[in-house]
């Protein structure tokens, strides 16, 4: 199974409950109204852009739905269906959502049900993840995904049976324009003729791909895009952001939470990279060769992305500090605390040094990318530049 964004991006968090998702308060109350007043329609139309949580608002829903002792806004948390919708595993609670044959999955008539543990593992680190992380996850390379007829026909088959647990069976469709045309076809008659105390939930990004007759049967419900209060409050809160990073952070993600943490993960990996490579110098500069094998260790426990990544930074920060030293600023771009560190190490990067400095770091990379022992290309790596600094 690919972890490769799971490396990338922190644990959110499981989304079980209404109060777990970010924002949408209108679109919450309206729901919960709905499972109260005993007015739950069979078929739902959950649609909005990437990262807005349609996701996440069908789960809280279905969790509220299933749960056995429901309060006046949220599920209770602590009854057995409760317990088991948290961790995806309600037997009367149904997946389908689009695959492919994979690396671990190579057969002929791949479904969900093949995909499942990965798709557990997937909403529990990010249920606003987006469909290309989705494939990456279950490295489908160059493939796209289908919910194919096979699909339709086995789901077919479950809902001709009885709940096992509760009053309901709900079924979450994601991405249902990836349907193919039988596929869709069934679906539609599935819709047409539902099964008792069944409920359809397709949540869409692009429900115009979708039949029109599909459409016609779902009660819609539009999910815009997150305001910046919300998703301000949600950074601090999930993140330990300041108010100001956070408002930032908002602003850039353009009501998309999954855009938000990105950012915040950005952000925090350019602050990592940023005390690594100035520690690094100074300790270069002082040729201090216990210090120096000290930090190859560290950077050698990084993965092989995080490797790379500091040592682009590196290349960037003597970009920077090449144009400082020629006093060319309207060219220089500096943030934070590299404010303080680059004025005072842009001396140090000069004509005579800068292409045996670059070529250093991009042959570290190359070797990186080669699969070389992180551990000597960056202790190689630390003596060079001491010897030249040195010089």
């Amino acid at each position: 199974m690919a972890i490769a964004y799971f490396e990338k991006l922190y644990l959110i968090f499981i989304i079980m409950f209404f109060r777990d998702v970010v924002g949408h308060e209108g679109l919450k109350n309206r729901l919960i109204k709905t499972v109260r007043e005993n007015r739950v329609s069979h078929a739902w139309l959950f649609f909005g852009p990437e990262g807005s949580g349609a996701l996440p608002l069908a789960l809280a829903f279905a969790g509220y739905i299933l749960c056995t002792n429901r309060g006046e806004k949220d599920a209770c948390g602590s009854c057995a269906s409760c317990n088991k919708t948290g961790k995806y595993i309600h037997p009367d609670l149904h997946f389908v959502f689009p695959v492919n044959r994979s690396r671990s999955v190579d057969k002929d008539g791949v479904t969900s049900d093949d995909f499942m543990a990965d798709w557990r593992t997937f909403l529990n680190a990010n249920a606003y993840g987006s469909l290309t992380q989705w494939y990456s996850h279950i490295e489908l390379e160059n493939k796209q995904g289908v919910i194919s007829t096979e699909e339709s026909k086995r789901l077919t088959a479950k809902m001709s049976l009885k709940a096992f647990e509760s009053d309901y069976k709900v079924v979450i469709i994601w991405q249902p324009e990836k349907m193919n045309d039988q596929a869709g076809n069934k679906l539609l008659k599935l819709l047409e003729e539902p099964p008792p105390l069944t409920v359809f939930m397709l949540v869409s990004e692009n429900p115009e791909a979708l039949l029109t007759t599909i459409r016609s049967r779902c009660l819609s419900v539009k999910v815009p895009r997150i305001s910046e209060s919300d998703l301000k409050d949600a950074l601090m809160q999930q993140k330990g952001l300041s108010g100001d990073q956070a408002a930032e952070i908002a602003r850039l993600a353009d009501g998309s939470y999954l855009r938000a943490i990105e950012i915040a993960e950005e952000t925090e990996e350019e602050d990592y990279n940023f005390a690594r490579f100035r520690d690094l110098m100074r300790s270069c500069f002082k040729s201090n060769i216990p210090e120096l094998v000290k930090h190859a260790e560290e950077l050698a426990t990084l993965n092989r992305e995080k490797q790379k990544s500091f040592l682009e930074y590196g290349l960037r920060v003597i970009r920077e500090s090449l144009a400082l030293h020629f006093d060319q600023r309207d060219i220089v771009f500096m943030a934070g605390k590299e404010k303080e560190f680059i004025p005072n190490f842009a001396p140090f990067v000069t004509g005579n040094n800068i292409i045996t400095f670059t070529g250093e770091l991009n042959k570290a990379i190359a070797d990186i990318e080669r699969n070389a022992s992180g551990r000597i290309v960056f202790l190689d790596l630390a003596l060079k530049l001491a010897a030249l600094f040195k010089r």
